[in-house]
């Protein structure tokens, strides 16, 4: 869960990683980040928008977002690249490498015959990650418990097209 981690770990991290009054400030530029449920890498995507802003579409199923169950949700990572084409470059190269299941955009049937080499991931916890939770919990119309299905099949490797 992303907020499991102990005090004394949550407060190395905000030390150490540019936090502001313990919430960290979203990063910016040019972005890549992964979503993770369990040990399973569910997403990979890119922005350059402020994180915060492009992690809340997908948890609000926002358009031009891929929905993603902020319950299964266990570890957000970014790493950040200097120019928009090596983003943009490594987003395919990563999800070629990895196939994401909720990637289907971009995805080739087989596999890469180059390697680039690893970028470092840094961990990025949203600021409003609780109250987003309780937003989407009480959220009456059915969308989330959809997404939740959605989410549910891709990972088993069903189509979700």
């Amino acid at each position: 869960d992303l907020h499991s981690t102990s005090r004394r770990q949550r407060q190395m991290c905000i030390r150490d990683r540019g936090f502001r009054g313990g919430v960290m400030a979203s990063p910016k530029g040019f972005i890549l980040y992964r979503i993770w449920y369990g040990n399973c890498l569910a997403y990979l995507g890119r922005t350059k928008q402020p994180l915060q802003a492009r992690i809340r579409g997908h948890m609000f199923a926002k358009p031009m977002h891929r929905a993603i169950d902020i319950h299964n949700v266990t570890k957000i990572e970014y790493t950040m690249f200097e120019t928009e084409a090596d983003m943009n470059l490594y987003e395919i190269y990563y999800i070629n490498l990895w196939k994401p299941p909720l990637n289907v955009d971009d995805k080739a049937r087989d596999s890469l015959s180059i390697s680039l080499p690893d970028k470092e991931w840094d961990e990025f916890i949203p600021a409003n990650w609780d109250k987003w939770k309780n937003e989407i919990d009480t959220d009456n119309s059915g969308v989330a418990l959809w997404h939740r299905l959605r989410n549910e099949k891709a990972l088993r490797g069903e189509s979700i097209l």
